[in-house]
């Protein structure tokens, strides 16, 4: 990689005549060896891509070196979105007469009442876990599984049913380790909302039960509503004692001590900076604990966005595990619900992360498969297929939400032999062979 070098050290920033952040399709694998330069150099974004191409954000004090870059190694690229911050602006405006309005109908209603038509903020999602605790009856336990970099609380929320007989299927839901990706707190708290609301839930709860992580990442989630600029954030907040405030946090989706540092970087600048050590982190430190001393989980399933595209285990190759066929087929009871959901709108495609996303581990679904045991362990990547990306309009939140859940019931249908979701049930195998 002489020439990024050569080309990094050389380049000079020019006076540029069009000064927007903006989004590219680069027309490489996402998995390339000079886009991975650019983004550990924290001179591009990769916000997406797969076997074809890569979508990039390039700020516009490095957009000339980026071009060069790209022109040196001869790839092309087109540019998708002019303006990512005009999108920032728009959602912000949406967002604010979405909140005048509501504000105005609670006044009469209850305060603490969540709604899935616009983006909460943490005070919020914890006023709402707050409540749920409150009224949940003997139903809901909400749990501290960790103090945050900045002191934030990281909650486990548990919704079972205390007078069904054991035993029960374990589910984790984990939202929000992104803190960008606000459409993925939404889903988890719309799961949260239903379990303790809607009766076909809590028949559920009968065999079920549930650990629902709203906020993995609470401190890089708020910081992402202080600014248009924050808006885009996504690792934690950590202090990395850097002079510049873009190379604090670490990405807590690299941080989990299954093949670390695969696919990650070790510059604290890089948006996929895996900290100075595994489990470095006090979230990711207290995540695993608590998944530990709950032992035996069936189902677990990371939040993320975008691509809609659900993915199993492994990140760090592109073998599949050894339960590929179980792991797929509980998969596609997934996308057959959203499609049924959506009528035939919201398509997911189904594979390993290493295939479809290339090489990286660190990350809570391959940790969860391969050091804690969890038969079926996915990510699931949220709308859309990256025409807003991490900037999902708040228009398609009750879509999305609806979706998302109808596609999560069908696979707990599947594994507890319940509802509409049962016929065929996925059979959990006698054994498995989880470590690389």
């Amino acid at each position: 990689m002489w020439a990024v070098t050569a080309v990094l050290s050389l380049y000079i920033i020019g006076v540029l005549t069009n000064q927007n952040t903006q989004l590219w399709v680069v027309e490489v694998p996402k998995e390339n060896a000079v886009i991975n330069s650019l983004q550990d150099a924290g001179h591009v974004d990769v916000w997406g891509g797969n076997s074809t191409h890569t979508q990039v954000v390039v700020e516009p004090e490095v957009r000339e070196l980026v071009e060069e870059m790209l022109r040196l190694w001869e790839m092309t690229h087109t540019v998708e979105v002019e303006d990512v911050m005009a999108l920032v602006k728009q959602e912000r405006r949406h967002m604010q007469e979405l909140k005048d309005n509501t504000s105005r109908r609670r006044r009469a209603v209850q305060p603490q009442a969540m709604d899935w038509n616009t983006y909460h903020n943490m005070n919020d999602i914890e006023g709402y876990i707050g409540w749920v605790n409150h009224t949940g009856g003997g139903f809901v336990e909400v749990l501290d599984a960790a103090a945050s970099v900045e002191g934030r609380r990281v909650l486990v929320v548990k919704v079972t049913d205390p007078n069904s007989p054991q035993p029960k299927k374990k589910i984790w839901i984990e939202g929000g380790i992104h803190a960008r990706e606000w459409i993925s707190p939404a889903v988890a708290t719309y799961i949260l909302h239903l379990l303790v609301t809607n009766e076909s839930w809590r028949e559920l709860l009968k065999v079920t039960e549930w650990y629902i992580v709203p906020v993995a990442n609470p401190d890089g989630y708020q910081y992402t509503f202080t600014s248009e600029r924050a808006r885009l954030w996504r690792k934690n907040r950590r202090d990395n004692l850097s002079s510049d405030g873009r190379c604090k946090g670490v990405d807590l989706n690299r941080n989990w001590n299954l093949k670390w540092g695969v696919g990650a970087s070790s510059n604290p600048c890089s948006e996929t900076y895996k900290g100075p050590m595994p489990f470095s982190e006090p979230e990711t430190r207290g995540l695993q604990a608590m998944m530990k001393s709950i032992g035996d989980i069936d189902l677990f399933i990371t939040l993320h966005s975008f691509g809609q595209t659900i993915l199993y285990p492994w990140g760090w190759t592109r073998n599949a595990p050894a339960n590929a066929k179980q792991l797929k087929r509980l998969a596609k009871k997934f996308a057959d619900a959203v499609r049924d959901a959506s009528r035939g709108e919201t398509e997911y495609e189904i594979g390993g992360s290493g295939p479809l996303y290339g090489l990286a581990s660190g990350a809570t679904d391959d940790w969860a498969y391969g050091e804690l045991g969890v038969p079926f362990s996915y990510t699931i990547e949220l709308p859309d297929q990256g025409r807003y990306g991490f900037l999902l309009p708040e228009t398609r939140i009750s879509s999305t939400v609806t979706e998302t859940a109808a596609g999560i019931q069908c696979m707990i249908g599947a594994l507890t032999n319940t509802g509409l979701c049962a016929q065929r049930r996925v059979r959990q195998p006698d054994t498995f062979w989880f470590r690389g």
